[in-house]
């Protein structure tokens, strides 16, 4: 291979370079891409210094290498140069780069904040319903007692306690469990001492708080046995 020498602005590029050539021996781009069977794409990457745009290094180098020869160019010295160049580009200042890759940086960038931002927005949604079901769960269950009301006085010693409880829930009176009807009602008969008697109605359910209704009753003394005393 005959070598041509050339004698370049050392402040040109290897693009520029690479141009200059190409116009000297009269080969348009797709000419070029033709004899070299190069993309008509990489040759245009590499004589506008768009290297981000270029395959993987060792593809380069060997795309690089075929151009040059067919030009007739020194090869080494051309790699050299494509070396430096490749390996300062990305300590360019952003004034310096071509527009299309600052544009596909930004690109990037932005595409990462919108993914970011997606998850956060995702991982929120779940937690926040996370939170609501676990709040339901943990909730006290439906409970109403129907009878007797807080405060009632009676002079008998058994009393009748109803109500309605949620489905699925477990109803204890004063620690005893009462069976509820298929519609959560329930009824039962609480035995009273003489005097002020509490009645706790507990309805629990599983992970749940329990929820409590208390009803004071008060069981009169015989009047019989007060007058006898």
């Amino acid at each position: 291979m005959t070598f041509v020498i050339r004698k370049f602005d050392q402040a040109q590029t290897l693009g520029e370079k690479l141009k200059a050539m190409r116009r000297e021996a009269n080969f348009t781009l797709s000419e070029m891409e033709q004899k070299s069977k190069i993309r008509k794409a990489f040759i245009k990457a590499f004589e506008e210094g768009a290297y981000d745009q270029l395959p993987a290094p060792i593809y380069a180098r060997n795309y690089l290498k075929t151009y040059v020869k067919i030009l007739g160019g020194d090869v080494s010295y051309f790699l050299n140069q494509f070396e430096e160049e490749r390996g300062t580009c990305d300590f360019v200042s952003s004034a310096r780069l071509p527009r299309r890759r600052t544009r596909a940086l930004q690109f990037l960038v932005a595409s990462k904040f919108v993914k970011v931002g997606t998850l956060l927005l995702i991982s929120f949604a779940v937690l926040g319903y996370v939170g609501v079901q676990l709040k339901a769960i943990a909730a006290p269950p439906d409970l109403l007692v129907y009878e007797p009301n807080d405060g009632v006085l009676t002079d008998h010693a058994l009393i009748t306690v109803t109500g309605h409880a949620e489905e699925g829930s477990q109803v204890l009176i004063n620690g005893e469990t009462v069976l509820l009807s298929t519609n959560g009602f329930f009824e039962t008969q609480v035995a009273l001492e003489r005097g002020v008697n509490v009645i706790t109605i507990e309805s629990t359910k599983r992970y749940s708080r329990p929820a409590v209704e208390h009803r004071h009753v008060v069981l009169e003394q015989d009047r019989s046995i007060s007058l006898a005393n």
